[in-house]
């Protein structure tokens, strides 16, 4: 049986509110909650929610920029939930990041040649010369020209930036990249572009990525798998065709209903939702999604569901799935 390239065990994150000591508030807010998944070598799985769900959070954890309350990340076999050091260090050539925010993810006093080549530089690779062919190399995969190299980030496009960001992204060579909403911050068009720029690099040099979004209409156009994440928990688990064909959970069929269709003329049962997300400081009884479930009766609301097979390969955490 091939391991896939990440397992993630009943995995956790709690913070601390930041006016916890003012107001003398002992609860966490818990952003995270006994995740369980894998990551499968070559794939793009998708993390799909609400903002304040913890699809973020949980991406940060995958590649440490977070260290876990609880439960268990392997890496390939191997457990990474506490690296320190130099294994850390080790693990983060091979895991990188794609932030959402291309400007505010670039240092503006860097030309886009040094941001490159910061990582390499930090890792020890190669001298100045391979280091500048690696550079220029990266840069011409996600297409921007050798002549943008001596440009300061202000000097670009939206999209362009992005850009940028992906190259820095894959100058080490990584074998996994955390997309964090990539593309929320770009106008519709350029999402496009690159949304077709990550599928060819997947492609071409073999990544695997885990890709975080609200928008199910993107994610329709890049993901394998995709993942509903609610309050902190995963509540449906499916291939992105079997989502997109027989939603389950009802949070996912609302989900759904409310991507625009191209067609005016054409109209989508709406399932109703009621309220607002509660807050995770104060997480409901039962099925966390009961409060604005059209279906929810007696037992949502003392029960919590198990994320359980429900046919095919989907994943559901519903009692009425």
């Amino acid at each position: 049986m091939v391991e896939p390239l990440f397992r993630v065990d009943a995995l956790g994150k709690d913070f601390v509110p930041r006016d916890a000591s003012t107001r003398g508030v002992s609860q966490l807010l818990r952003a995270v909650v006994a995740v369980s998944f894998t990551i499968e070598e070559g794939e793009c799985l998708a993390l799909v929610g609400e903002s304040g769900c913890g699809k973020s959070t949980l991406g940060r954890l995958l590649v440490r920029l977070l260290e876990p309350s609880s439960g268990r990340i392997a890496y390939r076999g191997r457990d990474i939930s506490h690296l320190r050091g130099a294994a850390l260090k080790q693990f983060r050539r091979e895991a990188q990041v794609v932030f959402q925010d291309p400007f505010g993810s670039l240092n503006p006093r860097m030309q886009v040649g040094d941001i490159l080549a910061e990582p390499l530089l930090i890792h020890g690779i190669g001298d100045r010369e391979a280091r500048q062919a690696r550079v220029r190399d990266v840069l011409q995969r996600v297409g921007l020209a050798p002549e943008h190299l001596g440009r300061y980030p202000h000097e670009f496009s939206g999209g362009q930036r992005q850009r940028i960001g992906i190259a820095r992204a894959l100058v080490l060579s990584p074998r996994f990249v955390f997309c964090d909403e990539p593309v929320s911050a770009l106008d519709v068009s350029v999402q496009a572009q690159i949304l077709n720029l990550l599928r060819e690099l997947q492609q071409g040099l073999g990544l695997t990525y885990l890709f975080v979004s609200h928008n199910l209409a993107v994610v329709r156009q890049i993901a394998d798998r995709v993942a509903l994440m609610y309050l902190g928990r995963i509540v449906e688990l499916a291939t992105a065709d079997e989502l997109f064909r027989e939603p389950r959970h009802p949070y996912t069929r609302a989900l759904l209903a409310s991507v625009p269709l191209p067609d005016p003329a054409r109209r989508r049962d709406t399932v109703p939702l009621s309220g607002e997300i509660p807050s995770p400081l104060d997480p409901p009884s039962g099925c966390r999604f009961h409060p604005r479930c059209p279906l929810a009766d007696d037992r949502c609301r003392a029960e919590e569901p198990q994320l359980e097979t429900r046919g095919g390969q989907t994943l559901v955490a519903c009692h009425k799935a």
